[in-house]
């Protein structure tokens, strides 16, 4: 029960800092539009490169170089987008953290300077993402399973990787090493924090969806866009307090500090690190 109440006061802390910055909300906006027109471009290339016009005798789309390459190129895009504005929200809600007052600019000021290890990261993602998927659609349905439990497993090794980008003078294959070590340090509070984000949002949203649901029947000029605003909200402050949270204790992890609203015995609970990491 206290690790439930530490995982709130945890998530109190996080929308305290989302609330003194909301401009913060906007990152993970800009990310959704770029990931939406990196997608877009890919699907043009593909429909004017007429990959869309190569089918097999069973009606499936077929497969060949080209088909690869727009894959490859889809998710690099789109890792790199989604980790460039990961790395603006954790570099500004640090600025905020130690005393600061960040801009937009101040965020994505950082994340720019440090783009040939976001796009580095990005093909690693890339890569692990296309094999895990590839993988998936040769398995039945207990294969599917594991590879989704494996997929969540590298997402959770994996969870530092951007403050180690930011903070220290390492390279890709490094910083997945750094962010393994500290994951294994602090797992405990690593999943606390993101599953009460995530059960939070959850919880929001259901009420949200249900006058959505009405306003849809009602009237749906007016019920859609209001969902999807909604949704949008939603998910962009679930993605800014994670990003929020993911600063918190990474600087936690590597030096010892609780900062902002945060306090060492929330991020510290009942997990102690075998030996604690300098950043």
């Amino acid at each position: 029960m206290e690790r439930i109440r530490r995982g709130f006061r945890l998530l109190g802390a996080s929308w305290a800092v989302l609330k003194a910055d909301r401009e913060l909300l906007v990152l993970p906006v800009l990310s959704f539009l770029g990931i939406l027109v990196v997608a877009l471009l890919i699907a043009g290339a593909g429909w004017g490169l007429g990959s869309f016009d190569r089918v097999t005798e069973d009606g499936a789309a077929g497969a060949g170089p080209l088909e690869y390459a727009l894959t490859g190129t889809f998710y690099f895009l789109a890792y790199f987008v989604g980790i460039f504005f990961n790395a603006a929200i954790v570099g500004a809600a640090t600025i905020r953290l130690q005393g600061g007052d960040p801009t937009l600019k101040d965020g994505l000021s950082l994340a720019w300077s440090k783009r040939g290890k976001i796009a580095g990261w990005a093909a690693v993602s890339a890569t692990v993402g296309i094999i895990l998927r590839s993988l998936e659609e040769r398995f039945g349905f207990v294969g599917r399973i594991v590879i989704t439990i494996i997929g969540a497993a590298w997402a959770a090794v994996t969870f530092f990787v951007v403050p180690v980008l930011l903070y220290e003078p390492v390279g890709v294959i490094e910083s997945v090493k750094r962010s393994g070590r500290i994951f294994k340090e602090r797992w405990g509070e690593q999943f606390v924090g993101n599953a009460s984000i995530g059960l939070a949002i959850f919880l929001i949203a259901i009420p949200v969806f249900a006058v959505a649901g009405v306003l849809i029947a009602a009237m749906p000029i007016v019920g859609i866009p209001v969902a999807v605003v909604a949704v949008g909200l939603l998910i962009a402050a679930g993605g800014a307090m994670s990003g929020i949270f993911n600063a918190a204790l990474y600087r936690y992890a590597t030096t010892g500090e609780a900062l902002g609203m945060f306090s060492e015995s929330d991020l510290g609970g009942g997990f102690r690190p075998k030996g604690r990491s300098r950043g």
